[in-house]
């Protein structure tokens, strides 16, 4: 879409009904060299390239920016869930103190049990569920639903954008990168907004609730358990550092990425033909592996520092429990009391690696929002977005002046353009534009329609500089028929209605017989109802310069530019588009600009204007520039007629040697590249027996079998995970252990009034410190390697399934990209999407489901 961005404008208004595929420049061999990005520098750092779609330092973007398209129901979607998160979190650490009541209502002095205390921590535990359970179920439904809301305004505003800002920004913009941008920079957003922003919430509440718990049932336990605390806070700050820059880098690799696969899908029928299937395949692979390159490197540092916070949590746990243990021992603190402060704590600080990918994510998603708010927040110098800004006359009588221009493309400011440029034309009159290659004749279309801005000069329309008209407005005056018309992936009958809002049936139909395209139209089965395919692959050259023609006509435009609109067919197609041109000059009184470069063509012409290195150099009719001496135009005529008659001259012998009669010409004829009703009997029939067919579910079991090659890091990962998984029920026991034996010390100590209670108590609670230590040493590599396994597994299964997906669509036939839901723009957004959200599921978060396991 947004490759075409200048037909669109062209198009005036109407242009945003469409959702279009993007047009990609015809390749040469070789294939891959031409394919975006056309620098391969940035294969060797990614993180200098600099483009306009370059995300800004991502310190200029504050964690509320992520909001600018929130609704006031999305805010308070947002309150109310973060309320729910908050809730749940808080919650949690509670069931420290319902613990604690629990064990001492075992401690009794008497040696009995407080059967109405125990039923009471029941009955809070049955209720602190219910509680959880509401609450986290609320906040899951209200982030989700207010992310998806945001997303989609958010991909709204910035596809709206994008069509309307000045055609110079596409210049210096890769427009496939910004299309790639827009799906896959906006999946990171909204993961980043939704659930994780909410689990993010929940933990953090979490903490600080356990830490206040802690404190207040032992201020001084509570003090030595968290010494290790300012080392996990630097860790998993340095962790979200890594992640946020490292996130910027990975959507800047995989938008170049994305632009290949655009590009290559876009023109697939001019790839098979040149054998670049392969090419564009490794030009696709080489970006996406450079990303996993990059983030294989990164996990192996987050893998260390998150090893590190797990370990630092146990040794946590042995310091807190030594702690707590001695001060029973010493008969200065009940045991409910020190397993209250130890559990309020120990929550608090088990929330902070349950944090670590949340705000990690929630990091990646102000990132990826750098980048495409950057793009938001670039102004147009034109904008065609505003109705109420410039001068919308009643009327348009259609006299151009250009006076004194001069221009140079902003991509190009070195080479001049226009140069002290001057031309007028009358209402109504048909005004040929001649002269070699680069010598400016476009380019006055281009200034015209405002796509640029002259340097100096003016450009009156109607006596009005177009400065100070509205854009829209002026635009809509404006039917344009370029050399390749753009036909979008949908009917004949919607194509020509595009060039204008709320247009009748009958109205397309009268448009269509102005452009001699009826005809044709209606020998075809499903006549105006027809798919015409992406870029109108189902058409010949000539029957889609017809509708262009009609699409361009039928609001009526004061002014006609036909941009080489015959160069690109053959003579029949040719005769016949001209015919059509013709009869529709004659029948309406619309000024005409014709680009020329075939001058058989605009011999009727009321002025020609040959133009020579920006600059004027002759004017007159046909007649009259033919008549002057050694003249520009008498030259390129000349040499066009000599090259006719010797093109004329070859092709008469050549068909009086072969024998060709009139009926074989007429089979050749038959056989031309026009659309005829047996082709699409055909075209029906293949889509007929190309019908969906179900897809089937994609399980984990399907992302294991696509990571086959990893499968010894699986295996490591798994036991690591496993041995992960079996320290909570192992520090469950030897916490169980720590209970019974405090417990039990502490109640014959109160029944029996014995020291040596206390002192075995001390011995018990010097070998539970000891293999907490030890657990805290094997954590530390049980930890770092599941998380890099994991990690290391999610970026090989991303990579791989997007180079097989990409292949894949690179061997399907050229008919299944003629197909509706086919269109070039879905099959990137999939190709872009479906790889991230599979590895989302086949990362940690299948790290940590084995664990919990």
């Amino acid at each position: 879409m947004l490759a075409l961005n200048r037909q669109v404008a062209a198009q005036g208004s109407s242009g945003s009904r469409w959702t279009m595929s993007p047009l990609s420049k015809s390749p040469q061999a070789p294939y891959a060299a031409l394919l975006t990005p056309r620098n391969d520098k940035n294969l060797k750092s990614p993180s200098s390239s600099q483009s306009p779609a370059q995300p800004r330092d991502d310190k200029s973007l504050s964690f509320l920016a992520l909001y600018r398209f929130a609704t006031p129901s999305d805010k308070l979607q947002l309150v109310l869930g973060a309320i729910m998160a908050g809730l749940n979190g808080a919650i949690f650490p509670c069931m420290a103190l319902v613990f604690g009541t629990a064990i001492n209502a075992f401690a009794q002095a008497d040696g009995g049990v407080d059967r109405d205390a125990v039923d009471r921590a029941a009955l809070y535990y049955f209720l602190i569920a219910l509680a959880l359970f509401f609450t986290d179920c609320f906040a899951y439904i209200l982030f989700c639903n207010s992310a998806e809301r945001q997303m989609k305004a958010l991909r709204g505003h910035v596809f709206a954008h994008m069509l309307y800002m000045d055609v110079s920004w596409y210049d210096k913009s890769d427009a496939f990168e910004l299309s790639s941008r827009l799906t896959g920079d906006t999946v990171k957003i909204k993961d980043g907004m939704g659930q994780k922003l909410s689990d993010s919430i929940k933990f953090t509440c979490q903490f600080f609730v356990g830490y206040i718990i802690g404190f207040a049932r032992g201020w001084d336990m509570s003090l030595v358990m968290a010494c290790a605390m300012p080392f996990m806070v630097l860790s998993l700050k340095y962790m979200v550092r890594l992640f946020r820059k490292r996130a910027v880098i990975s959507q800047k690799m995989y938008a170049e990425a994305g632009a290949v696969a655009e590009e290559t899908l876009g023109s697939i029928r001019t790839v098979a033909s040149l054998n670049g299937e392969k090419r564009a395949i490794d030009k696709y692979n080489e970006r996406a592996i450079l990303v996993e390159t990059g983030n294989i490197a990164i996990s192996k540092r987050s893998a260390c520092v998150f090893g590190c916070m797990m370990g630092s949590i146990w040794l946590m746990y042995a310091a807190g429990l030594w702690y707590g243990g001695s001060k029973v021992a010493r008969a200065e603190a009940s045991p409910g009391t020190v397993f209250q402060a130890f559990f309020g704590v120990l929550m608090g600080t088990i929330s902070l690696s349950q944090i670590s990918p949340n705000v990690t994510a929630v990091a990646e998603a102000k990132g990826a929002a750098a980048a495409i708010y950057k793009i938001l927040d670039t102004i147009s110098s034109i904008d065609a977005s505003k109705d109420d800004i410039g001068v919308k006359p009643d009327a348009c009588v259609g006299r151009i002046q250009a006076l004194s221009v001069n221009f140079t493309y902003p991509s190009r400011p070195d080479v001049q353009i226009l140069n002290d440029y001057n031309v007028t034309i009358e209402p109504g009159q048909t005004v040929a534009f001649v002269g070699a290659s680069g010598g400016g004749k476009s380019t006055l279309i281009a200034l015209l329609e405002r796509f640029y801005d002259p340097q100096e000069g003016t450009i009156l329309l109607d006596g009005c500089d177009i400065k100070t008209l509205n854009v829209k407005w002026l635009r809509s005056q404006i039917g344009l028929v370029s050399q390749e018309p753009v036909l979008f992936a949908s009917t004949i009958f919607e194509n020509i209605a595009a060039g204008l809002e709320g247009v009748a049936r009958g109205q397309v139909v009268e448009a269509a017989k102005l452009a001699n395209a009826h005809t044709f139209i209606m020998s075809l089965p499903e006549q105006y109802d027809t798919l015409v395919g992406e870029k109108g692959v189902s058409l010949s050259g000539g029957q889609k310069q017809r509708v262009a023609i009609a699409r361009a006509i039928i609001r009526e435009p004061k002014i006609l530019v036909l941009d080489e609109a015959t160069s690109a067919l053959d003579n029949e197609s040719e005769r016949v588009v001209q015919a059509a041109l013709n009869d529709l000059m004659d029948k309406t009184h619309m000024t005409t600009l014709v680009i020329a470069h075939r001058l058989s063509t605009i011999r009727r012409a009321d002025k020609i204007v040959v133009v020579n290195a920006g600059h004027v150099v002759e004017e007159g009719n046909h007649d009259e520039l033919v008549s002057v001496e050694h003249g520009v135009y008498q030259n390129l005529y000349r040499i066009q007629e000599e090259k006719a008659q010797e093109e004329a001259e070859a092709a008469a012998n050549a068909l009086i040697k072969a024998g060709i009669n009139d009926d074989v010409k007429m089979s050749r004829t038959l056989n031309s590249r026009s659309l005829g009703s047996d082709r699409l009997v055909d075209d029906s029939v293949l889509k007929e027996a190309s019908e969906d067919v179900p897809e089937g579910k994609f399980t984990i079991v399907d992302a294991l079998e696509f990571s086959r090659p990893e499968r010894k890091f699986f295996i490591t990962g798994l036991i690591s995970a496993g041995i992960n998984g079996f320290s909570m029920p192992c520090s469950a026991i030897l916490i169980s252990e720590m209970v019974a034996s405090m417990t039990s010390a502490y109640t014959n100590y109160q029944t029996y009034g014995l020291q040596s209670y206390l002192d075995q108590l001390s011995s018990d609670i010097t070998i539970y410190g000891v293999c907490y230590i030890a657990g805290a040493v094997v954590l530390f590599f049980t930890n770092a390697t599941q998380n890099f396994c994991f990690r290391y597994m999610a970026e090989k299964l991303t990579s791989r399934l997007r180079g097989i997906h990409f292949s894949a669509l690179c061997r399907q036939n050229i008919g299944f990209f003629d197909e509706k839901k086919n269109a070039t723009g879905a099959l990137a957004a999939d190709l872009s999407t479906n790889a991230t959200k599979v590895a989302m599921i086949s990362g940690d978060s299948q790290g940590r489901q084995h664990s919990r396991l």
